[in-house]
């Protein structure tokens, strides 16, 4: 019976789907961080492997590998919202560019320093860098860096829960009470799960916070192979 369940696709296909579904149904019924429908779907995924013992590359060829398809859709998907925000744009146009470069910048620079002192080698450094923007744009930045893309997509997802669940309680702690900050900060650091919470926040925080996702996105696919020059001379 297991050995016919882990040779069909539209048994991981459903599994997958269900389990997302369910995440989505607890986290509007008690909204909370456990329940954030990516991160519950791949940590309850990964359970289920673990406890039946089927290989993950079984779950990958069998039917999850499918969701892979939606990577590029997705992407594309990142200039509707652009469209829709462009008046945001426009208004705050400078502050938005001027964030957004600063925190790449210092985001990179950090990394250049951990892999220093954490002694990573250049494969780790190209997976670390597109941690901090939604996976579709992560996914293609590691692989064109030689980075671990899977490693990649594990950080990313990571990143978005964290910023997603401490974000609101930094700017109190911070004393950030401007929804435009509110919603920069979060779409630069946080991607598409720190939108879903500045959503929540707000009109403002949600339309800048998904506005600078996407500008975030376009910077680290832009800035990114200026990365690799010195990514050889620090490691090669």
């Amino acid at each position: 019976m297991l050995e016919t369940l882990m040779n069909n696709s539209m048994f991981w296909v459903t599994l997958t789907i269900g389990i997302y579904l369910l995440a989505d149904y607890l986290n509007k019924k008690w909204p909370n961080p456990l329940f954030i429908p990516l991160a519950f779907s791949i940590i309850v995924i990964i359970l289920f492997l673990l406890f039946t013992g089927i290989p993950l590359e079984t779950y990958d060829n069998n039917g999850g590998g499918f969701f892979k398809l939606f990577i590029t859709p997705a992407t594309v998907s990142l200039a509707v919202k652009l469209e829709k925000n462009f008046e945001y744009l426009k208004q705050y146009a400078k502050p938005i560019i001027l964030s957004i470069l600063t925190g790449v910048i210092i985001h990179t620079a950090m990394i250049y320093i951990f892999a220093l002192i954490f002694n990573f080698g250049p494969e780790m450094v190209g997976t670390l860098i597109p941690k901090s923007v939604t996976t579709a744009i992560a996914v293609g930045v590691s692989d064109s860096l030689g980075g671990i893309v899977s490693i990649t997509t594990a950080v990313v997802i990571f990143t978005g829960v964290i910023g997603a669940v401490i974000g609101e309680k930094v700017y109190q702690l911070a004393g950030i009470d401007d929804p435009v900050a509110q919603g920069i900060a979060m779409g630069t650091s946080a991607h598409a799960m720190g939108t879903t919470e500045a959503i929540k926040m707000g009109e403002v925080q949600g339309a800048m916070s998904g506005l600078s996702m996407v500008i975030t996105g376009i910077t680290v696919v832009v800035l990114s192979p200026l990365t690799v020059p010195i990514t050889n001379l620090l490691f090669g």
